[in-house]
């Protein structure tokens, strides 16, 4: 959860310059310590997916500033993502890369970072991706007249074997994964992985797509 959640709050950066939009600044400047170290614990909690912990920023503060939330969580993110910067000088060098310039907001804002990073940094320092890799494609093109499940079928369909190889060391055996589908069908799994790919370089880059809700 928190791999994904970092990523997406990474996104509300600008993305040709990777910095907080102004407008979210303003919102944080106009908040008083207390407030930001309510805000800081609830983008933390959301963060390390403990949204239900008891924070102080109730949420009809947060339905009012949308944006003041979205920017400390990607500071938030951002410094736990870095890690390492502890002295105060870093972080205000930090914060100033992030386009938090108002030298007040930075002396609010460390002590409030200092409360409420080491805890996102350590979830994601233990966050990673465990996802078997395909090592093996085979692949048929039949032309079904009828299946026992759809009946009557008349259209060309693909079978297509996977094989798997786990990410664990400790297991070199290969996984088979088997289905059928449609050329529809096939067309739209190779759309699909040629769009995560395309969002995966974009990580890589340092430009990814801006940021998603989900309903």
């Amino acid at each position: 959860m928190a791999g994904g959640f970092a990523s997406d709050t990474a996104a509300f950066l600008d993305a040709d310059t990777r910095v907080v939009p102004h407008r979210a600044l303003e919102h944080l400047s106009s908040l008083s310590a207390a407030s930001l170290q309510a805000l800081a614990s609830a983008a933390a909690a959301e963060l390390i997916g403990n949204s239900c912990s008891g924070n102080t920023y109730t949420e009809q503060q947060i339905s009012v500033d949308n944006e003041a939330l979205a920017a400390m969580s990607a500071i938030v993110v951002t410094l736990a993502r870095d890690g390492g910067v502890r002295t105060p000088v870093d972080q205000r060098q930090q914060l100033y890369t992030l386009g938090v310039e108002d030298e007040d907001l930075q002396m609010k804002l460390i002590p409030v970072l200092a409360s409420v990073v080491p805890s996102v940094e350590r979830v994601l320092q233990n966050t990673s991706f465990d996802f078997a890799h395909v090592v093996d494609v085979n692949w048929r093109l039949d032309y079904v007249l009828r299946s026992s499940s759809a009946g009557s079928v008349h259209e060309p369909l693909y079978f297509v074997q996977l094989k798997l190889q786990s990410p664990h060391t400790n297991d070199p055996g290969l996984q088979t994964v088997a289905f059928l589908c449609s050329v529809e069908e096939l067309r739209s799994l190779v759309y699909r992985v040629q769009e995560a790919a395309n969002e995966v370089e974009k990580l890589t880059t340092g430009n990814p797509s801006q940021l998603r809700t989900s309903t």
